[in-house]
């Protein structure tokens, strides 16, 4: 019975150790919790940093497509060839005194559809994306059958998802995919409908449409793409 005491003693001792010892080990947990948190917000960062440099890049090489196509414009000879230019004759000049008249300003040149598009894709690339939204929305008022719409609503979208409007954005390009199926656009638009849902941690929604852009637009980046967002799935 005497030895009760030391046993006791070191029972208490034994305790205070394993409460220490796992003390230490949730701050340890703890700290690794902290470090995980930390990491995912840099990887989001570079994302999304990543995402904004490739909307400016495809921007940008559409800027340089439109380029080409107008200097393969301006290169065409203006005149049909075997086609004779005739001066035409002077007429004799008056020995009256010329009247002076006001000069007539000149008219009010109205947006067409290149300056209406080529001003949405600077206020896109200069980050004023409401403005951009707007400017892109009075183009498919205008121009509804353009050849450039379906690019149009696509960077309407772009623009919900740069302000991380994922719902908005998805409206966008969903109604992208359903108007202009066939358009250049289109397996882009699907792969951010994607992108949105996974945003908005709607998984199944966007494993869905990652498996549509592949099965649907099978060759294109948007499916290279996808198959890579699959994949980051499947090791989840």
């Amino acid at each position: 019975m005497k030895n009760r005491p030391i046993i006791l003693s070191i029972a208490a001792l034994l305790l205070f150790a394993g409460c220490a010892g796992m003390g230490e080990h949730e701050k340890k947990v703890d700290e690794l919790g902290r470090k995980v948190t930390e990491l995912k917000a840099s990887i989001d960062e570079r994302d999304a940093k990543v995402e904004d440099l490739n909307n400016k890049f495809n921007l940008l090489h559409e800027k340089l497509e439109t380029a080409k196509a107008d200097i393969e414009k301006l290169s065409r000879p203006l005149v049909p060839e075997g086609l004779k230019v005739v001066p035409l004759e002077e007429e004799p000049s008056s020995a009256a005194t010329p009247v002076v008249e006001a000069p007539v300003p000149p008219p009010v040149k109205a947006e067409g559809p290149d300056e209406l598009y080529n001003k949405g894709q600077d206020l896109f690339l200069n980050g004023n994306f409401e403005e951009s939204r707007k400017v892109f929305a009075r183009f498919l008022k205008a121009y509804p059958d353009h050849t450039l719409s379906d690019n149009a609503l696509y960077w309407v979208g772009e623009s919900y998802y740069s302000q991380k409007d994922f719902v908005a954005a998805l409206s966008r390009f969903r109604e992208v995919v359903d108007r202009y199926p066939g358009e250049n656009k289109a397996p882009d638009a699907l792969l951010k409908a994607a992108y949105s849902c996974l945003e908005m941690e709607d998984i199944e929604k966007g494993r869905e449409y990652l498996e549509k852009v592949v099965r649907k637009y099978p060759g294109t980046e948007a499916a290279s793409k996808a198959r890579k967002a699959l994949d980051r799935l499947a090791r989840r």
